[in-house]
């Protein structure tokens, strides 16, 4: 689909008019593009003119470029945003517009406009069905209801705009795959059914949601909400955790507990009672008895779909998998190694020994290693015995031998899919590939350049250069220092020291842009307070002399030195024994300061020095 979108400047001829239009598609010109899912079209923003419209698999214009905003279609209608006016279009790009002050999107064929202060709900034909009355309002649910506000009261409304919940209750909610909902009191939640009845008294002091998980979405849209949809909803009531089913009656005999997660994807659920964790089945038996110190899923930021826990007993881990069956023990919970998207598990043995799992248990790689890693972005694992490492596919081959004494992947996540397929590794400052070969070598220390990984910092005899991966020189081996990156350094240079004297290059070509001949070099929001043959001046990021070489010292205001003093930055100079307040042209603006003034609001830093090379 990218090689559709990004082709040069093309011819493109819109569905919607005779004439013939020039849209520039190029990679540089689009700042979004994604695939809608109801059309098949693209939906594309441009930075030139900075509109959206939609577009077709041949690149034929579907819908103009002339929207400010514009949402994917659904129910076949797309919200649109054009000149500060909202309204929705067809897939014929006919607008809807009824003088609308604002729009929400269309959900279970009905969408919430509003028109003089006031909420209702229109058609997809931009007609209002359900009048506007209403203060705020939600989005119409699978339960067939919505909830919405008057005069700070709210309620639930079906989609003829009948009240089915009277619009009474200070708060309400619902989830997206129930049909019931839940309503509060006095403090206190009850649950209702989708046609009104009552089917619990003002009795919980909470209602817990959680989410079902489908794998075979996309990330972002495989969780919905829910309170019973796992089985149960967790409640909280008199301060105990107790689970109801759809009709708000106890799901099980002995249903109290002093602590409780909610049923997660895996129908699994995590109870606490009287000191000791176990772990129960939607039915409430008890797969894992309560005799636990403490148990939690091995993912905590994602535990609605963990596959895995940790169940500690005493000082060793049990490891369960969502089968809730023992797979393996350690002397440390598992975290860093888990990931819902692998179907394997590595770990550390009670032995203290490293190896892999599969999610039943079945060993797939010995647990014989000290360490063992995930490469990101490959199928690799890092190993190592007694301190020396190297790399064994997904299989336990090994790769490259234990013999270095560190490696790590020259490229990683941030950089092309081409480049890290590569498989190319800093091995004891030389550069290997996945078989072992040495590519480069020779040097004391090899550093990947922060910005582009195709480029590395090189030492050799205590001087340092830069090559690039085919081994060109870029910068000869001459300097004593060269910065890698600086957080509060130039924003697209990077530091380089010759004989104690300091300078900058382009962070990309590498080039020379201010010669290594200044003494003091101290960076500070755009500006470079240098001094040289023991005269202070102010130079730019190109080098251009902004104020001349004239004082003996140059001091900004100590308020300014990351960037959080807002006005006009002060700047305070020395000649002799007078002090001045001096523009960054080196202008005089107050003269006759202290010393004691200028001390108390300046400060001299020194520049960040250059990332230390290994």
């Amino acid at each position: 689909m990218k090689n559709i979108l990004f082709v040069l400047l093309v011819l493109i001829v819109s569905c919607n008019s005779k004439s013939q239009e020039k849209i520039d598609l190029s990679r540089k010109n689009i700042s979004h593009f994604e695939k809608d899912e109801e059309t098949g079209w693209i939906r594309v923003n441009l930075h030139q003119p900075n509109k959206w419209g939609f577009i077709d698999k041949d690149s034929l214009v579907v819908i103009p470029f002339e929207y400010d905003f514009l949402n994917p279609f659904e129910n076949g209608l797309a919200y649109a945003k054009n000149n500060g006016k909202e309204f929705f279009i067809t897939k014929n790009n006919l607008k809807l517009e009824g003088d609308f002050e604002a729009i929400n999107i269309f959900s279970e064929g009905l969408a919430s406009a509003k028109k003089k202060q006031k909420w209702g709900f229109i058609n997809t034909q931009g007609q209002f069905v359900i009048s506007p009355q209403y203060d705020e309002v939600d989005y119409f649910r699978p339960s067939g209801l919505c909830a919405v506000q008057k005069n700070g009261k709210w309620g639930f409304i079906n989609k003829k705009g009948m009240e089915v919940i009277a619009i009474i209750y200070p708060d309400v909610n619902q989830q997206m795959l129930d049909t019931n909902v839940v309503v509060k009191k006095n403090g206190k939640w009850a649950v209702f059914d989708n046609q009104g009845k009552q089917l619990s008294d003002f009795v919980y002091d909470k209602i817990h949601r959680t989410d079902i998980t489908d794998f075979s979405k996309d990330f972002f849209k495989r969780d919905a909400s829910t309170y019973f949809g796992n089985g149960a909803a967790l409640v909280e009531r008199d301060g105990k955790f107790e689970f109801i089913n759809l009709k708000a009656q106890a799901s099980f005999p002995n249903n109290k507990f002093d602590s409780a997660s909610v049923f997660d994807t895996f129908k699994n659920a995590i109870v606490k009672r009287k000191g000791k964790y176990g772990m129960i089945k939607t039915n409430g038996e008890f797969k894992i008895p309560l005799e636990y110190d403490f148990i939690q899923p091995c993912d905590t930021n994602y535990s609605s779909y963990s596959e895995y826990y940790n169940a500690r007993k005493g000082n060793v881990y049990h490891i369960l998998n969502k089968q809730l069956d023992e797979v393996g023990l350690s002397h440390q919970p598992i975290y860093s190694s888990y990931s819902t998207d692998k179907s394997f598990l590595i770990f550390k043995n009670l032995k203290n020994k490293f190896g892999k799992i599969d999610w039943q248990g079945n060993v797939l790689i010995p647990f014989e290693y000290d360490t063992m890693s995930e490469l990101e972005g490959t199928s690799f694992l890092e190993i190592s015995k007694e301190e020396k490492f190297g790399i064994i596919d997904e299989k336990g081959k090994i790769k490259i031998p234990i013999q270095y004494k560190g490696i790590f992947p020259l490229y990683d996540k941030f950089d092309d899919e081409e480049l890290r397929e590569k498989n190319l590794f800093i091995a004891d400052n030389k550069i290997i590939n996945i078989n072992n070969k040495v590519l480069i070598e020779g040097y004391n220390s090899v550093t990947p350049i922060f910005n582009n990984h195709n480029y590395l910092i090189v030492s050799k005899n205590k001087k340092f250069g830069i090559i690039d991966i085919d081994k060109k020189i870029i910068l000869p081996l001459e300097y004593d220092e060269i910065s890698n990156w600086t957080e509060y350094g130039p924003r697209h240079s990077k530091f380089i020291v010759k004989k104690g004297k300091t300078g900058l290059i382009d962070h990309e070509n590498f080039k020379i842009t201010i010669p290594p001949i200044f003494d003091k070099f101290q960076y500070l929001n755009g500006l470079i307070f240098a001094k040289k043959q023991n005269k202070a001046g102010i130079i730019n990021e190109e080098g251009k002399i902004l104020c001349d070489f004239i004082y003996d010292e140059i001091f900004p205001d100590q308020n300014d030195f990351f960037g959080y003093n807002k006005t006009e930055q002060k700047i305070y100079a020395k000649k002799g024994n007078s002090y001045f307040l001096i523009d960054k042209k080196g202008k005089i603006l107050k003269s006759n300061l202290t010393e004691k003034f200028v001390t108390e609001n300046s400060e001299i830093v020194e520049p960040p020095p250059p990332t230390e090379l290994r």
